[in-house]
């Protein structure tokens, strides 16, 4: 094969890698929201693409949730007469739509640095890696100051979901037995000490 031919080739197979996620995403939503893997013997949907298709539940979830972005935020570029030359200079990687599609949601984001960053991951292609830095970049710059009303609130969230525990367990090893009497007590004792922080 000469230089030029193996180039070509390249840029060939460049370009349907690129595309192929996309495809991937379109089947695998289709088959998730008609749940057609019932109809192939699998209960659930994850199990159907562990076991089929060798792809972990969650990359799954984010090649579902980054073509439906897609398709909903920019139906261009799922549309099968999106051209060639587009498909290699355009179609950024389902990990930096899953990103956009997250910053989206996010509304910590200023709408004037979102559309910078969608335009970043959409028509700059940029990597994962990049886009993953300014989303952090950004999200630094414009999160909310902690007030003391928020740390209050927040230090209270976390001793009622530790007294929330303390309490169940308490009252698990009791039912069955698990434990000494002088360690429930002192469970009890750890209980009533976080609740009077509370008040």
């Amino acid at each position: 094969m000469a230089n030029d031919e193996l180039r070509i080739k390249t840029v060939e197979i460049a370009k349907k890698h690129k595309a192929s996620w996309i495809q991937l995403g379109q089947h695998l939503f289709s088959i998730y929201k008609n749940k057609l893997y019932k109809e192939w013997g699998y209960q659930v949907f994850e199990t159907y693409c562990q076991k089929e298709l060798s792809i972990r539940a969650a990359t799954a979830s984010k090649l579902i949730k980054s073509y439906a972005f897609l398709e909903r935020e920019e139906p261009r570029i799922v549309k099968p007469d999106f051209t060639e030359e587009q498909i290699l200079r355009k179609i950024p990687d389902y990990e930096s739509i899953n990103l956009l599609r997250l910053a989206k949601k996010n509304k910590n984001i200023p709408t004037n640095e979102f559309a910078e960053l969608r335009n970043d991951v959409l028509n700059e292609g940029k990597e994962c890696k990049e886009v993953r830095v300014q989303v952090k970049k950004i999200l630094e710059t414009h999160a909310p100051k902690e007030t003391p009303e928020m740390k209050d609130q927040k230090r209270g969230s976390i001793l009622r979901r530790l007294i929330g525990f303390l309490n169940s367990a308490k009252t698990q090893l009791e039912e069955e037995d698990l434990a000494p009497d002088y360690l429930l007590k002192q469970i009890e004792a750890l209980a009533n000490k976080l609740q009077d922080q509370l008040e």
